[in-house]
């Protein structure tokens, strides 16, 4: 038992040092956006965000994203394609005749082949207003383009596994971005101004984007800060099977210095004394149900090093790795549009809640880099409700709230756990000194104390 709550110490102070990244997703709530919007349909078997979209769907949404879809359905079909439905041929006919698009043969468009992640940049970048031929971008870089103008990125664009989930992710996402020739502040003013998109209906999306841009903006001066001194306060509720059976607290210093050319150069430290209040149906009679545990954590020269309650543990972890697995954020937005359920600003408050079923995949990223993999912890773990408030002084954001709810399975147990973080920017700059340790070298390999705990009896 006692293994247990370490593991699960480890694993909240790590999810309280999340940033915002994901490897899988799901963007039923982007579907639902563009589909108020009158920009995304579905099928008759509903969105089918898990299947591959297809060169004629990839068509439909390009043209409505121009705003030209009641123009191309007042075409008169003339395109040398023999190969089409009769609900593809006014989109393919508008692209064609406005030379937005090709077919894959003189006589064929094959609208059933699968669309591609480069196939279907190239298609919002068009949208957004850039061409090929006038060198804004070339189809073979067409990606790196989209992640240069804030249009693609880690989260709504997998590359190799190109589904109408991350179509319904790039729509959205490209409707905050600034058309090329800055008419609008974003393609979806341009498609209202244009009367494509109902005014009506897109006012509480034009307020979030809104919000979102203001938000990235602070977000962006905290960010830049690579010095940096914190301390946060983490407090859980935690049922096993269904029954209570704790609470925790653990106020936390955190400070970081960050070199953005070598991040695996970076130093952080954080510091804790955790109090665990276990519930007394779980312990033996006459034992003590109050427990605290020293926890230290530290970050050099690619070693990540952690001090349990007297246990001195290290790991590799390489932030080059970690970029190279989850990807890379774009230059405009730190955190991905798509990943957000919804976001409001109220006075010098800004709130954000996430989308739980894109988030979870972060969890494991992360966890998996610090080496403990539920293969390793036989730890499953899943997000439900994450929503965050910054408060933000002076342009900068001086205090976060996030409160976030968790289900976990662990040594044949399962558990929910209700999560409060409460965090302050104490000081930034040359201010923040880091002292670290000077017995690193005497912590043990992961693996070492695996192996011991697993011999040893559970307490």
């Amino acid at each position: 038992m006692k293994r247990m709550i370490k593991i699960l110490t480890a694993t909240a102070l790590a999810v309280s040092a999340l940033v915002v990244s994901s490897s899988a997703a799901s963007f039923d709530h982007c579907a639902d956006a563009l589909k108020t919007l009158g920009l995304f349909q579905g099928t008759a078997q509903g969105y089918e965000l898990d299947r591959a979209p297809t060169r004629g769907e990839a068509a439909t949404m390009l043209v409505r994203l121009l705003g030209k879809e009641a123009e191309a359905k007042a075409l008169t079909y003339s395109a040398p394609f023999t190969d089409l439905d009769d609900w593809q041929k006014p989109y393919v006919q508008y692209l064609y005749e406005n030379k937005l698009t090709n077919g894959a043969s003189e006589t064929t468009f094959e609208p059933e082949d699968k669309c591609s992640a480069q196939m279907y940049s190239a298609f919002l970048m068009r949208a957004l207003g850039y061409s090929e031929t006038s060198g804004d971008f070339t189809y073979d870089k067409v990606i790196d383009k989209a992640k240069e103008i804030g249009l693609a990125d880690m989260a709504n664009c997998n590359e190799t596994n190109f589904l109408r989930d991350n179509v319904a992710a790039m729509s959205y996402t490209a409707l905050a971005v600034a058309p090329k020739d800055k008419t609008a502040d974003t393609l979806l003013d341009k498609l209202v101004a244009g009367g494509a998109v109902d005014k009506t209906a897109a006012a509480s999306t034009q307020k979030a984007f809104q919000d979102y841009k203001d938000y990235l903006a602070v977000s962006e001066t905290l960010s830049k800060e690579t010095k940096m001194d914190m301390s946060a306060d983490v407090s859980a509720n935690v049922k096993m099977n269904g029954a209570n059976a704790m609470t925790m607290t653990m106020p936390m210093s955190i400070k970081m210095d960050m070199n953005m050319a070598d991040m695996d150069k970076s130093v952080m430290a954080m510091a804790t004394t955790a109090k665990v209040v276990m519930d007394k149906a779980l312990i033996g009679e006459g034992q003590p149900n109050e427990m605290e545990m020293k926890l230290e954590y530290f970050y050099t020269n690619g070693v990540y090093y952690m001090s349990m309650d007297g246990e001195k543990i290290k790991m590799p972890m390489s932030f080059k790795e970690i970029q190279n697995q989850i990807g890379t954020l774009t230059t405009s937005s730190s955190e991905p549009l798509s990943l957000i359920k919804s976001i409001s600003k109220s006075g010098n408050v800004y709130t954000v809640s996430y989308e739980m079923s894109a988030m979870n995949g972060m969890i494991q990223n992360v966890l998996q880099s610090m080496g403990m993999d539920s293969a390793a912890l036989g730890v499953d773990l899943q997000l439900g409700d994450v929503t965050a408030k910054m408060t933000v002084e002076n342009g900068k954001i001086t205090t976060m709230d996030m409160s976030m709810a968790m289900k976990m399975s662990a040594e044949g147990q399962s558990m929910d756990m209700d999560m409060t973080l409460k965090c302050k920017v104490n000081a930034t700059g040359d201010s923040v000194k880091i002292t670290l340790p000077t017995d690193l070298d005497t912590y043990k390999d992961m693996e070492e104390l695996l192996a011991s705990s697993e011999a040893t009896p559970a307490a």
